[in-house]
């Protein structure tokens, strides 16, 4: 009864239900743009003129497609997948390294834009904690989520060097083979999109970029209006709702006035598109309640009094990455790291006197490690399947890159904690 009495207590919050309502929104929004077919019409951009594009050109979409689609991780992976696949492969690049590239573009590029589910998540979990204005804590915490900057930076290296080692030189061998074969006289052409489904349509790029545009633009007018002409001070929970509302509006009427399809059939998608995310919402509420548990024990408290007797304060950020990473790696889990070492990692910045922003942004490095490379992960079975690849190759290939990227956040870390502390 108690467990009950605290989530209801949690949810009844007015910026708590504001977070948990949006993260139901989000999928009622991708859901309209899925069936307007607009993932698909923004793949066909960067289909056209496949036969003549070059390796450069091929990368600098596969970056540019992966940032954009910044929503949601299972159709940033699944849409770019099935776009560029047959590209790669007419140019001898690896499946693997393929996987590697979207996989990991994809999971950080969510994980730093602040308009999305995953926004959402973070803010709950500062909201439990009782941050002032986490949308703005949220904004100063990014920059030092060096993991994902690191990750997508080796990526561009990657891209531009064409630097392997590791399983992945094998599979570089394997990737000519897919070019000569796609080049073969009776070689069929790729005739799957990413959206032929039941019920969509073909769409306009207007849909894909009208809502995003909605959506930000509706964020940022909401801080403004609701910090009285500072965005500094405004409610960010109350913003993003009142953007992705905006954005499903903006959606909804450009299915219905310019494609004529019927209100019922807009109704029962947008309700089954946040009914697919009530998962995320019901999440975003364990994580509020249980950061409110772990607080009211007392338990960043406790562990800040361990580590100021035992642990330099230039460490701190380094071993809360550190544990965040093992940890999200075992699990498979991004949220669920977060929602354990949030409530640990923010008080003991108040209580030692550390950066706050520092601390909860090495939270979400560790938490973004697991979910990039553990072979449990939901985004690397979807990034296998995206691809083409075995989730065992996908997850061997990528892991030397990961692991470098992170040795190289965790020095990071250690120079930001001494410097800053």
């Amino acid at each position: 009864m108690a467990a009950v009495d605290h989530l209801v207590s949690t949810a009844a919050v007015a910026d708590n239900f504001r977070l948990i309502l949006f993260s139901v929104l989000i999928g009622g929004l991708i859901a309209l743009m899925r069936l307007g077919g607009a993932f698909d019409a923004f793949a066909r951009v960067f289909q056209r003129g496949r036969p003549t594009v070059e390796k450069r050109t091929l990368f600098t979409m596969t970056f540019a497609l992966g940032t954009a689609l910044f929503l949601e991780t299972w159709s940033n992976v699944l849409v770019s997948g099935t776009a560029l696949g047959s590209s790669f492969d007419r140019l001898g690049v690896a499946r693997q390294r393929m996987a590697y590239f979207m996989h990991t573009i994809a999971i950080n590029a969510v994980a730093l834009i602040p308009f999305n589910s995953w926004a959402a998540f973070y803010l709950g979990l500062l909201a439990a904690q009782q941050v002032e204005r986490p949308f703005q804590f949220l904004l100063a915490s990014l920059p030092f989520a060096l993991y994902c900057w690191i990750s997508l930076a080796l990526v561009a290296i990657v891209m531009v060097t064409g630097w392997t080692f590791g399983p992945m030189r094998r599979f570089d061998l394997t990737g000519a083979s897919r070019a000569i074969a796609s080049t073969a006289p009776g070689a069929k052409a790729p005739t799957s999109t990413p959206e032929n489904e039941p019920g969509s349509t073909v769409g306009s790029l207007s849909l894909f970029v009208a809502p995003l545009v909605t959506l930000v633009a509706v964020a940022v007018f909401g801080l403004t209006a609701t910090g009285a002409g500072d965005p500094r001070q405004g409610n960010g929970a109350a913003a993003v709702l009142y953007a992705v509302i905006a954005a499903s509006v903006v959606a909804a009427l450009d299915l219905r006035l310019l494609r004529k399809l019927r209100s019922s059939e807009l109704e029962k998608v947008f309700v089954e598109g946040c009914g697919s995310f009530v998962g995320a919402a019901a999440l975003v509420l364990l994580a509020l309640t249980l950061g409110l548990l772990i607080k009211e024990l007392g338990t960043g408290l406790y562990v800040a009094n361990l580590f100021e007797a035992a642990v330099p304060r230039a460490l701190y950020a380094p071993l809360v990455f550190l544990t965040g990473a093992v940890m999200s790696f075992a699990t498979g889990t991004s949220y669920g790291t977060f929602s354990i070492m949030t409530p640990i990692a923010v008080p003991l910045a108040y209580a030692t006197g550390s950066d706050p922003h520092l601390l909860f942004g090495a939270c979400l490095a560790g938490g973004v490690f697991g979910d990039n490379c553990s072979p449990i992960s939901d985004t690397t079975i979807v990034t296998s399947i995206a691809t083409e690849v075995t989730p065992v190759d996908h997850v061997t290939t990528q892991l030397p890159f990961a692991l470098c990227a992170a040795a190289a956040a965790a020095a990071g870390f250690t120079v930001l904690g001494t410097w800053l502390d």
